[in-house]
């Protein structure tokens, strides 16, 4: 998948007939993918592109400046799962205050009509864009027959007779109910996560860990989960014209592992929950040092909680340990 994120080098006589795609694509869901396979559809019977055109920042982020609400995928995680999708392009686009205040009419006309050329446009049924969210699918729809593109209204999207958002699976990860989050995300909860220096306490325990920052990514509950651990190489290589290539590859296969998230109370150490997880096979985890990993969460094993001293914490975490063990045989 190609990343244009600097709209000055994309040329559009490269690109006839692009079909695009308005939106975050926060967690890229069940009801995002009824949308690429849409417009991927719509672009190989026009042999065409098939493109999104999203943003690096949560609009609500910059608008607010503040770090709510929770994202469900960060960069890379979301640039992986739509190049997973099979799309051809993605513009990413700095989402900036001065870049909100464009009117609705204005934004359509400069990027999606002289800067793009698109043929086609897709927006979701709900979604807004220009300043103050202002514009909306009938107003999109109008535009289309004043600047002679085609307009794709995506309808929402059900699952179990519920409609399928980024909003609702973010609340039902926080609530800890994963499984039914997984039904609307068309995939096991999971996220990513940059390996960063911990303190060392869980090898003189006898479990090492690997700390994680998580990017911001929606968490589930505080507690001790079993997990998968997948590590990625993601980058985006320059390439002659100006555009990039979204380069993303697993290293290895998937590591069993436990997860603990959360405040590591016996040691009264963190304001903030941090993710940890301690490798079951044969790994030194020292080597995923600076690396970036996808932790896929499995079951929620019990809730954290303080012991008294670190003898009863290590016992705990054998018992973690073995029930977790025990989790991955009888799958």
């Amino acid at each position: 998948m190609e990343v244009v994120s600097d709209l000055s080098h994309f040329k559009k006589e490269e690109y006839p007939n692009l079909v695009v795609a308005l939106g975050n694509f926060d967690g890229v869901h069940l009801g995002h993918l009824e949308i690429l396979a849409a417009i991927s559809k719509r672009a190989k019977k026009l042999n065409g592109t098939a493109a999104v055109f999203t943003f690096r920042e949560h609009p609500q982020r910059v608008l607010h400046r503040k770090e709510d609400p929770p994202i469900l995928t960060s960069l890379f995680h979301k640039l992986v799962l739509l190049d997973c999708s099979g799309l051809d392009l993605c513009f990413l686009i700095d989402f900036t205050l001065s870049f909100s205040r464009e009117k609705p009419e204005d934004f359509v006309r400069k990027i999606f009509v002289e800067t793009l050329g698109a043929r086609e446009v897709c927006l979701g049924f709900n979604a807004r864009f220009g300043h103050d969210r202002s514009g909306d699918s009938r107003l999109m729809r109008a535009l289309a027959e004043k600047y002679d593109f085609e307009f794709l209204e995506a309808a929402p999207f059900e699952v179990e007779g519920q409609v399928v958002s980024s909003s609702l699976i973010r609340s039902l990860i926080q609530d800890g109910k994963l499984d039914k989050a997984a039904k609307f995300l068309g995939r096991p909860y999971s996220f990513f996560g940059s390996v960063i220096l911990g303190s060392g306490r869980g090898r003189q325990l006898g479990f090492p860990t690997v700390n994680l920052d998580p990017h911001s990514e929606a968490m589930p509950p505080e507690g001790v989960y079993t997990a998968w651990v997948q590590v990625w190489d993601c980058r985006l290589v320059a390439k002659r014209n100006g555009l990039n290539q979204l380069d993303a590859r697993q290293m290895g296969g998937r590591l069993k592992a436990v997860l603990n998230y959360g405040r590591r109370p016996t040691f009264g150490l963190d304001h903030q929950p941090i993710p940890e997880v301690h490798i079951l096979e044969s790994f030194k985890h020292e080597n995923l040092a600076n690396q970036t990993v996808e932790v896929i969460v499995g079951q929620r094993l019990r809730a954290e909680r303080a012991f008294s001293n670190q003898e009863s914490l290590r016992g705990q975490i054998q018992q973690d340990v073995e029930e977790a063990e025990k989790w991955f045989s009888n799958r």
